[in-house]
């Protein structure tokens, strides 16, 4: 018989004591393993503790309550044993992260970690398993979490999802050495050969980078507003990170406090160790993504067919090492072990082949160094700039740029970057040459080598995956102060003009109305594409009588009637405007119409005539609100992501990246007249006001369970459709005051709510 271990619960001002100048009253292993978690009206966790790693322990056991099979499958994947859930379509990443040697380089950083890391990465294992112990029926593959597991989802999120991809490898270079392997040494998988189709859709290899309206990626958004600016002289920052809404990369929202200093509010992925951006009493970040050249791929060159190992290095030959391993991979009959093998150079891991045949290494900052929780760790216990400063100057977090804010009404931007000093005479912008001693890297760039801006006169920065000479007015930095590797090929991008607009409006602003314009859907591209429209269609109108294509056009009962309409148009995108629906609609069957080699003379006409037949084959009329075709839906997990219309749904007004929204939704299917559902976008959404205390408010755009049949899973849907948000409650007596569920989880027999 379980034995269930119960606790009285304290009041939060207990728990938020200062902490006593003794040694907590419980052994240390038992104050690990005890905390308090505080459920909210929208489910989301606030998790107390005497101690950071009980915290912790509390944060794993929450998340494992909203989410296990995300955690789960986020750690599968990271070990390379997907193919042991999902078959034969999992191979091929489950041979990159072991090519990658995550799982053994992962071990090798907590087996080197400082006690303090250590301590908290037992911590979040002990929660999770301590949970799992609760829940014996709900693991699929994994009975128990080492401690080094979090470690592996950093490398497989952002080394091999992400880094690989930026590196400039593409995805018939990795098809050709699954297919062909090593020269002379055959193939990788022995007597198999893979496809594009084995390739996963969540994989950003080079030629995936680049988005459907040429956006790479997809957004992400951060501000950060200057008390000059405020009706109460308190800074503001803006937090809205652009994500896949299903997979490794879907958020979860939690708040921590520990009477040692972990006290943080803000989002993870499910399975890391800490959140990661948010905010403390003091001081918050966030975060979007960034593209200098932190990652080179280097080709080797064979010449010694006796030594088919051997690859040229300066005036001698190196050689590769090589091994082989076993993934398992399900299959109706069962688990099947499959042989494969791996190659690595002194540059890093060999994972294709080019056009020429020569093997290519990628090198990745911070792969083998790791350090990323370390860094985060000592960004959320800081609590003055200099402090935070300190932290960031690890440049462990190997990118990103990084918007600042705090209570003392300082304001910052950093192009953070783990940039690799090198050899300013070579290119590092395609294919390195691995056989160039030259080419190696010579350590990195200290933080302030970095584009960074504080506290500038404008009173407001950005950053919207753009460019770091957009971030303000007046900087104190140009292209010419940086090696030509260092900026990667950011462009000033639609949203950083609408993000300008709305920051340059703002004066004398209170949290209230700072909350409505992170909303934002003037779609700053409309300004040109609506006058090219026009234009186009008075190029129609004149044409001679003999242009069938034109006569065709100007012959087609409202046509001309819908491009006076949209030049009227307010240009904002909302879930009641037809002209929305009209111009995003025209915008995608124009692109697609380029992609296919066709437009014609007059592209954006004839695509607006294609739109409006569209809608009216698919709906019996061209007047269809964008609300009815940009809806908001979760899909079942495990199920096909496709719209259902059997199920919930919501309106959304938000647009795509490329067209200017601050607002970000894209949908699928592209092109598409019928109800799409949103698969990237606007993921969580926080409003941070820095003062003696904090104010804050988010929204997640489905709700913080994974579970079908929790009253969060998709509840906090209806206030992202109405662009609005739930408070995120953060002092003691707040949370108090608005749990609607307390319950303490302690030592390894855990009490299950």
């Amino acid at each position: 018989m379980r034995r269930v271990r119960l606790a009285v619960l304290l009041p939060l001002s207990a728990c938020l004591a200062p902490p006593p100048e003794q040694p907590s009253a419980l052994p240390l292993a038992e104050a690990a393993r005890t905390a308090t978690i505080h459920r909210d009206a929208w489910g989301a966790p606030h998790v107390f503790s005497a101690t950071d790693e009980g915290v912790v322990y509390g944060m794993a056991w929450a998340l494992a309550e909203d989410d296990w099979p995300l955690i789960e499958a986020n750690y599968v994947q990271a070990l390379g044993r997907a193919a042991e859930l999902e078959g034969e379509e999992a191979l091929t990443m489950d041979w990159a992260a072991r090519a990658m040697e995550i799982p053994r380089l992962s071990r090798a950083e907590y087996d080197r970690a400082t006690p303090r890391m250590r301590g908290l990465l037992d911590a979040y294992a002990a929660g999770l398993n301590g949970w799992l112990e609760t829940n014996p029926d709900r693991p699929r593959l994994l009975r128990r979490v080492d401690p080094w597991y979090p470690l592996a989802l950093i490398r497989f999120k952002y080394h091999l999802l992400e880094f690989v991809g930026y590196a400039g490898l593409e995805e018939e270079d990795l098809i050709r050495l699954q297919n062909a392997g090593w020269p002379e040494g055959g193939r990788t998988f022995p007597g198999q050969g893979i496809g594009a189709a084995a390739l996963p859709p969540a994989w950003r290899l080079a030629d995936h980078v680049i988005g459907p309206l040429g956006d790479r990626p997809l957004g992400s958004n951060q501000w950060a507003v200057a008390p000059s600016r405020t009706q109460n002289g308190r800074a503001l920052l803006l937090i809205n990170p652009h994500q896949s809404f299903v997979g490794v990369q879907r958020y979860g929202e939690v708040h921590l406090h520990s009477e040692e200093g972990l006290v943080f509010s803000g989002l993870t992925v499910f399975g890391f160790l800490l959140p990661y951006m948010g905010n403390n009493e003091r001081l918050g970040w966030a975060y979007t993504d960034n593209y200098a050249d932190r990652d080179d791929l280097y080709a080797l060159t064979l010449h010694d067919p006796e030594h088919p190992l051997r690859y040229r290095y300066g005036e001698g030959y190196r050689e590769v090492t090589t091994w082989t391993d076993t993934i398992l991979v399900r299959t109706e009959s069962g688990l099947e072990p499959r042989p494969a093998r791996y190659w690595k150079s002194h540059h890093g891991p060999v994972l294709g082949l080019d056009s020429a045949g020569r093997p290519l290494a990628v090198r990745l900052a911070t792969l083998a160094e790791g350090g990323w929780f370390d860094q985060w760790d000592a960004m959320i216990r800081a609590r003055t700039l200099e402090e935070w400063k300190g932290a960031v100057a690890r440049l462990n977090v190997a990118y990103m740029n990084v918007m600042y804010a705090d209570a003392d009404g300082n304001i910052g931007y950093i192009y953070g970057s783990r940039v690799a000093r090198r050899d300013p005479a070579l290119d590092y912008s395609g294919v390195v040459d691995g056989s160039d001693p030259r080419a190696e890297w010579r350590g990195h760039h200290a933080l302030d080598e970095l584009p960074q801006v504080w506290n500038p006169a404008s009173g407001w920065l950005l950053n919207t995956n753009s460019t770091p000479f957009a971030a303000t007015t007046d900087l104190p930095y140009a292209p010419g102060d940086f090696p030509a590797y260092m900026v990667g090929d950011e462009e000033e991008n639609a949203r950083a003009v609408s993000s300008r607009r709305v920051l340059e409006s703002l004066e004398g602003t209170t949290f209230e109305a700072f909350a409505r314009v992170v909303w934002d859907t003037r779609l700053s591209e409309a300004d040109d594409m609506v006058p090219r429209l026009t234009r186009q269609w008075e190029a129609v109108i004149a044409a001679p009588p003999e242009d069938a294509a034109a006569v065709g056009l100007r012959t087609r009962p409202g046509l001309g009637t819908a491009i006076d309409r949209l030049a009227a148009w307010d240009r904002r995108a909302d879930t009641a405007s037809v002209e929305t629906a009209w111009l995003i609609l025209a915008n995608e069957r124009r692109v697609m119409g380029m992609r296919g080699g066709g437009g014609g003379a007059w592209p954006w006409v004839s695509a607006l005539a294609e739109a409006l037949d569209l809608l009216e084959t698919e709906w019996g009329t061209a007047e269809v609100p964008w609300g009815r075709l940009n809806r908001l839906q979760r899909p079942e997990p495990g199920g096909e992501n496709r719209h259902d219309p059997s199920r919930p749904s919501y309106p959304v007004a938000g647009a795509p990246s490329a067209l200017g929204s601050v607002f970000v939704f894209h949908t699928v299917p592209f092109g598409h007249p019928g109800p799409r559902h949103g698969v990237h976008g606007n993921s969580f959404v926080k409003v941070v006001e820095l003062g003696p205390t904090i104010r804050a408010r988010s929204v997640l755009n489905f709700g913080q369970s994974g579970d079908p049949a929790s009253p969060h899973f998709f509840d906090q849907a209806a206030l992202y459709s109405d662009r609005s948000f739930k408070e995120a409650w953060f002092g003691a007596a707040e949370v108090e005051a608005n749990a609607v569920r307390s319950y303490t989880v302690h030592g390894v027999h855990g009490a299950r709510p």
